[in-house]
């Protein structure tokens, strides 16, 4: 069914698709979010793809001012280094230091954002090895344990992104506050043996919807039969 986004714009599936994306700087800090409506997010994600209908996810919803403080200076300090570096290779290329800049407010503003969801796994990709390994896979069994492993995620948080949208919220996807997994799973109380795989940032948002954005053209990229 088709749905209007925050400024009334009919949001077709196409639509959709190709104008929701990770949104940094146009975060409305300021605005509640309806808990409600991120769990009927929630809800359409758990109808996404994963290897074997395993179904190995669990979301950890943070609303609490103080944990998603603690939790907002986790990914800040795991995030300098590679900031610090994207700002070095962006030079003087206005266009990767206007991808600098949204990435940097949202390291300096995650505390402020209204809920952070923390989607995780009830395995690490070691297990998965383990149990390619088991099923007779020769080694190595990495690349494929750790693409199933992935896969089993990522496309639900697609997914929650989308449903987000359609709520008339956006969120920031990431995932460098893993260069602190450790701390962040001990703020977080996380059973051991469950990995956190990303941080969705939510909120509402500034402005007047979305468009697609500047992306090569499918000539480019598109093969058939042989690359």
């Amino acid at each position: 069914m088709d749905r209007s986004d925050a400024s009334g714009e009919e949001l077709t599936g196409r639509a959709v698709l190709t104008t929701t994306r990770s949104v940094r700087r146009r975060l409305d800090l300021d605005r509640p979010v309806d808990p409600d409506a991120v769990e009927r997010a929630l809800e359409v994600a758990l109808q996404a793809p994963n290897g074997s209908n395993d179904q190995p996810w669990h979301w950890v919803v943070v609303t609490d001012e103080r944990r998603r403080a603690a939790l907002a200076e986790c990914y800040r300090l795991a995030a300098e280094p590679y900031l610090q570096a994207m700002r070095a290779q962006a030079g003087g290329d206005a266009a990767r230091l206007r991808l600098w800049e949204a990435s940097r407010h949202l390291a300096d503003h995650m505390r402020h954002v209204p809920v952070l969801v923390v989607p995780c796994m009830k395995a690490g990709p070691e297990d998965f090895e383990k149990r390619f390994s088991a099923l007779g896979f020769g080694e190595p069994v990495g690349h494929v344990a750790h693409s199933v492993y992935y896969g089993s995620i990522w496309p639900a948080m697609w997914s929650a992104m989308l449903a987000l949208r359609l709520e008339g919220l956006a969120c920031a996807v990431t995932a460098l506050h893993l260069g602190r997994e450790a701390e962040a799973a001990a703020l977080l109380n996380l059973p051991a043996g469950v990995r956190q795989a990303g941080l969705l940032a939510v909120a509402h948002y500034h402005g007047d919807g979305f468009r697609p954005a500047p992306r090569r053209p499918l000539s480019h990229v598109l093969h058939r039969d042989t690359w």
